[in-house]
Parts: C-alpha cells; structure tokens; sequence
C-alpha cells in the first residue's frame, strides 16, 4: 500500500512538471536520430521521442529535431481535418512568417503590418502532408471536392530557413470539431496572436 501510494505521488509529480513544462518561457524540442515518414501518421513509433503539447478537442502536436530540420505533426480525432498553420518570427530580420498546410501548402510573409498574399506552393525549404483529396460528392450546388478526413498534418521546416536554436513560434490547429462546430480553431500558447509575437512561445532545440 506504501509503495502504490509512493507510486501514485510520482505520477502526479510528473504530470505536473508536465504542466509547468508546457507554460514555461522556453519549450525544449526533443531530438531524433530518424527522420519520419510523411504519411499522415503521428501516432506511430517514429513520434514516439517527440515532444507533445496537448489541445482541446482531442487534438495534439507533435516537435522533433535532428541537425538540419525542425519536424511538426498536427493530430486529430477521426472526424477531423486538423489544419495546422505554423508561425515563426525569423531572428534576424523581425519577419513574421505563416507556413500553412491544409488541402494546399502556402507560405505569408508579414514584413510591416499587413500579411503578405498566400500563394500556393510557394513553400521554399519547408514542405508538408497536406489534407488528401478523397474524391467528388454531388450537392445541390453541383459537385463538390471531398478531402479525407482523419489524416494527421506533418511538416518539415529546413533549420537554415530560420536563423538560431531557439525559435520564437505560435501554433495553430484548425478544422478540427469541438461542440457541434466543425471549424473550431485552437493555438499553442492558448492565448498567441498571429499579429502579436510577444504572445508566441520560445522553442528550444536541444542538441
């Protein structure tokens, strides 16, 4: 009886640090010998080593890192299309950028106060598991694209696109629902802005 409550004591120690962990100014990115494969899971044993941020609505994000890339999952329910947009502030120059994977890959450049047009497949040293087409269904209107829903989203960011080992990063994860909406969006701080990149989290990546 000692030893399960001595037991029980240690589980909610770690939940704890858990918790403070993912509150605190500087997040630590774990690393990983194994680059994985972009095929819509994160679930797997290859994410295993990654560093987890826990959402609403079931939803979760996956970090990892080896020498060159900073790797990213976005994970849903089964009914979701978990969207994922990444915004991370470049060190050097104060840009603010926005890599968004949805059915599209994009990138938007925010250089003063407006953000810049988002065109399609101009993802330079990034790239993405984008939400799959899954086909055609009719409608009133016509026909309609169906995209697949269930799929996790993964990113790869190329660490020389971003100068430094520590990144100032807002996450958001979209399409995913939550009490009867569909579209319900959350981000990583909770409380993170896009416009805004004191409200971003600081990401580490541990060597």
């Amino acid at each position: 009886m000692q030893n399960l409550s001595k037991l029980l004591l240690l589980v909610a120690s770690l939940s704890f640090v858990a918790t403070e962990a993912n509150a605190s100014e500087t997040i630590a990115i774990n690393p990983t010998n194994k680059a994985p494969l972009f095929d819509g899971r994160c679930g797997n044993d290859e994410w295993q080593a990654a560093t987890k941020i826990e959402m609403p609505a079931q939803a979760s994000v996956y970090l990892m890192h080896d020498k060159d890339s900073l790797y990213v999952c976005a994970k849903g329910k089964a009914e979701d299309y978990a969207v994922i947009d990444l915004y991370i502030e470049h060190a050097e120059t104060g840009h603010l950028y926005n890599l968004h994977a949805s059915a599209q890959l994009g990138e938007r450049l925010l250089t003063d106060k407006e953000w810049s047009k988002n065109e399609w497949w101009n993802h330079k040293d990034w790239s993405g598991f984008w939400v799959p087409y899954a086909g055609n269904e009719d409608t009133e209107n016509g026909k309609r694209t169906k995209f697949l829903k269930g799929s996790h989203r993964e990113v790869q960011v190329l660490r020389k696109k971003f100068v430094g080992n520590i990144w100032n990063i807002m996450i958001g994860v979209s399409a995913v629902n939550h009490e009867g909406n569909s579209q319900a969006e959350f981000s990583y701080p909770e409380k993170a802005v896009a416009n805004d990149k004191s409200t971003w989290g600081k990401f580490s990546f541990s060597e």
